[in-house]
């Protein structure tokens, strides 16, 4: 498993095709999820109480981040990659095919341990989120067997739904509570 997250890291092409055709990876990959969002939010929370944000709202905070990264940002974007890439380009594939690609995509965001480093740790966790995204495009290219033009085109769009779901859901959620404060006086 250790030979496979850094060849993820280093952005290898033939681990996505790899993984794509292994359905005895989806452990590994759920691992690799599971402990790469609990260290990058273990690292944004010692970030944040390190500049003295409060502990207690730091941890709530960590685990809803924990438990949303993984929900959300592997399981929902593998569900939407797949829809998005299978209807627009007849792209060949299945949702736990896209959670495996999509989970070992996830290995770079390992940066994001080093969040709490005063100055640096953003710039950290910054590469660590671009190059998976990278290495999204490409599991994305490689599960769904099309060219990387069609890959792109494929975040992009589930990048807007997601935004959509995300802010509408804001919407929901915010305006909800807003309402519920003025009406408390």
């Amino acid at each position: 498993m250790l030979d496979r997250i850094l060849r993820a890291v280093r952005l290898d092409a033939t681990l996505y095709r790899e993984v794509a055709e292994n359905k005895d990876t989806m452990t590994e990959a759920t691992i690799i999820v599971v402990v790469v969002t609990l260290l990058s939010a273990l690292g944004t929370a010692l970030g944040s109480i390190l500049a003295k944000a409060g502990a207690g709202s730091v941890i709530g905070g960590f685990f809803v981040n924990w438990i949303l990264g993984i929900l959300i940002g592997w399981i929902g974007w593998a569900i939407l990659t797949y829809f998005v890439g299978t209807l627009l380009f007849k792209g060949q594939t299945d949702i736990p095919e896209m959670m495996r690609v999509l989970g070992y995509a996830s290995a770079p965001r390992l940066l994001g341990i080093l969040g709490f480093i005063p100055c640096l740790g953003w710039i950290a966790s910054l590469i660590g989120a671009i190059l998976a995204l990278i290495a999204g495009v490409i599991a994305i290219r490689e599960a769904m067997e099309f060219d990387t033009g069609k890959a792109v085109i494929t975040v992009i769009i589930s990048w807007i739904i997601a935004f959509a779901i995300t802010f509408a859901l804001g919407l929901a959620v915010g305006g909800g509570a807003a309402i519920a404060s003025g009406l408390r006086g």
